[in-house]
Parts: structure tokens; sequence; C-alpha cells
């Protein structure tokens, strides 16, 4: 279409002349189809290579946390088992050397007194993978996994109940230890009376009916002074075992530990992942402190007595699998071989040997 205008030109101002639009517009330039077909392919292609790094990163970053996890989960473990152990046998100012070892070996489900008092003895007691728990325990140890090692350890806290960063006295959560301080007590009681293990309050402070000729007065347990009530400290038992699962059902093996309160056990995941426990027993035979040799199982009251040293072997595995991974490795823990598991986990194992401090130094 063509639009007529006046045109300012050399000529005359009177005259008209026909202009062309198109010759006063920009021409308007496009692409084609083919190229852009090229440019989505060239743009497919580096999204695609920008996903792919973006996958190969997270799944990196996911098989260094859960690696990480598992090794904090193992060596957690293997660090709260040796935590434990270095105190076994710790009873404050009380040494049970003079007491007579036990004709069996103790059930360590059992709350009463007169259980937790002729177990004293035995500060480390165990069953390797399980076998021989009593009645009592396999049914407190819910849930346990076959085939591993249950552990227990006597000892008291290192702190006097009611003092700075300590819990006060309460009797509905812990049994108590005391041990009396005085001279004419410690003359005239047997050594199965010099202390006391109980919930009940009143034995502590007015009624303990072991304080009897002339040890008393005082009727109870006493301080140096021989008139004021000796110190209180919590008694532990802990039974560390491991089970199948966390929660119910999720198959992720657990160190679990069973805890001594006031007159029954509570039961708390310590580190999930822990699928084996094995644990072996220094002996100490000639009474210098020093093991001479290890066993898997203690024979009786009288080998468990001669326990000062403990090696310690955890196995830990991730709690998910790893994806284009097969476990084919065998692993060696206390003499037994465990694996090849042939699954996509990634195991580590930890190893470690404690001393018994409070039972070996008594015979050094």
């Amino acid at each position: 279409m063509q639009i007529f205008h006046l045109a300012q030109t050399c000529f005359p101002c009177s005259r008209f002349r026909a202009v062309n639009r198109t010759e006063y517009l920009p021409r308007q330039a496009g692409i084609s189809l083919v190229e852009l077909m090229v440019a989505m392919a060239l743009g497919m292609m580096i999204l695609a290579t920008v996903a792919t790094i973006f996958l190969n990163n997270s799944r990196v970053r996911q098989e260094t946390e859960k690696t990480s996890l598992q090794i904090e989960n193992g060596r957690y473990a293997t660090q709260l088992l040796v935590d434990d152990l270095k105190l076994a046998g710790y009873y404050g100012e009380f040494s049970p050397v003079a007491l007579a070892t036990p004709a069996s070996v103790p059930d360590p489900s059992l709350t009463d007194v007169a259980s937790l008092t002729n177990a004293i003895m035995l500060p480390v007691q165990g069953y390797d993978d399980g076998n021989g728990l009593p009645a009592g325990l396999d049914t407190l140890l819910a849930d346990r996994r076959a085939g591993t090692d249950v552990l227990v350890v006597r000892r008291t806290s290192t702190c006097v109940a009611g003092t700075v960063g300590c819990d006060a006295v309460d009797n509905t959560k812990y049994t108590y230890f005391q041990t009396t301080l005085c001279n004419n007590q410690l003359n005239n009681l047997p050594a199965a009376s010099q202390f006391l293990i109980s919930t009940t309050l009143m034995q502590f402070t007015t009624s303990n009916a072991a304080v009897t000729g002339s040890a008393n007065p005082p009727a109870f347990l006493a301080k140096k002074d021989c008139a004021t009530a000796a110190d209180l400290r919590a008694y532990y038992t802990r039974i560390y075992f491991v089970t199948d699962n966390d929660r119910a059902g999720d198959g992720i093996p657990t160190l679990r530990v069973a805890e001594l309160g006031a007159g029954s056990f509570t039961i708390s995941p310590l580190a999930e992942g822990v699928e084996q426990l094995q644990l072996e027993y220094g002996l100490d035979t000639n009474n210098d402190g020093a093991p001479e040799s290890y066993t898997t199982n203690p024979a009786d009251a009288t080998a468990w007595r001669q326990v000062t040293a403990v090696k310690i072997h955890v196995l830990a595995r991730n709690t998910q699998t790893s994806t284009g991974f097969t476990d084919t490795r065998s692993y060696e823990l206390g003499g037994s071989t465990f694996g090849p598991y042939n699954d996509g986990y990634k195991r580590h194992l930890y190893t470690s040997v404690v001393r018994l401090n409070n039972v070996a130094g008594r015979l050094e």
C-alpha cells in the first residue's frame, strides 16, 4: 500500500510525490527452524551436563555423610565402653578385696539388695555370643541380636550425691551405695557389712540392721567422725547389648544399655549401626595386675574376678545401603570371623584394649 504525502525536496512544494512507506522502516530478521532446533539441542546438552554434575556431587555428599555417621557411631560406641570399663569396680573409699567370691556367677537382672551385694565382687561380667543368659536377663534384653556378646559393668558414681555437679539424692531414680569411714566400724564389722546397697533411705541414716555389736552406735554407716551418716553414691549396674532394631522393625542394629535405677532397669539406645559386639577378657592368674591370657568366656566366678583388662571389638555399618557397592570382606572379631555379608552396607571394625584400673590397681 502506498501513502501519499507532501515531501520536501528541491522541487516546488506544490508538487506531490508518491513515497513507499517501506523505504523508511528497518528490515526485520528472524531465525530459521533449523537454527532453533540446534539451539535447543545445545541447551539440553548443557542442562544434562549440569544435572549430571549435580547428581554426582549429591551422591558423593550422601556417601560422605553416611561414612561420617558410621565412623561417629562406631567410635562413640567404643569410647562409651572404654570409659565405663575404666571405672568398673569403683566403689568410692571401699575396697572389695576382702570380700568372698560368690559361689556362682550372679544374675545381673536381679535388683534385690542381697543379689546386688553378692555381685559387687565381680565388677565385669559377660555372656559370649549371648549364651547362658539367665531367663530374667534374656527377657530384659528384648530384641537382642543373636550371636552378639553381652557385657555387664558394675560401679558407683564418681561424685557424691548432692554435691556440685552431681544429682541430689533421689531414691525414686537411683539405687545408692554407702561405705563406712568410721574406724570403730571398720575394726568391728566384717567386710560384707562395711558397705550398703539400697534404695531405702532410712537404712543410710538411722537403721542399718548390719551395724551391730561394738560398731553400734551409731546404727548406720558413718563418716570419720563416727557420728554423721556417710556419703551416698549412685550405684550402677549397666548391661550393654546389641539389638536388631533401633525403632521397631526398622532393621537398624543398635547398641543399647540396660541401666539399674531405683530397683529396676531402664533400657536406652546408645549408637545405631552397631551390628556386632565381641569381647575378650584378660585374666590375671598371678595377682600382679596384668593379664597373662585372654579368653572370650571365663569359666566361673573365680575367673571373672581375675579379669583386669578387656579387648573390645565393635563392628559398625552404615544405616543405609550404598548404590553400586557390595561388601565382600570378612571381619575378625576376637577370634571369630563375620562376613562376607554381600550386601550394600559399608562397614568398619573398631578395636580397643582397656585396663580395669580399679581392679588391676588393687593388685599391684
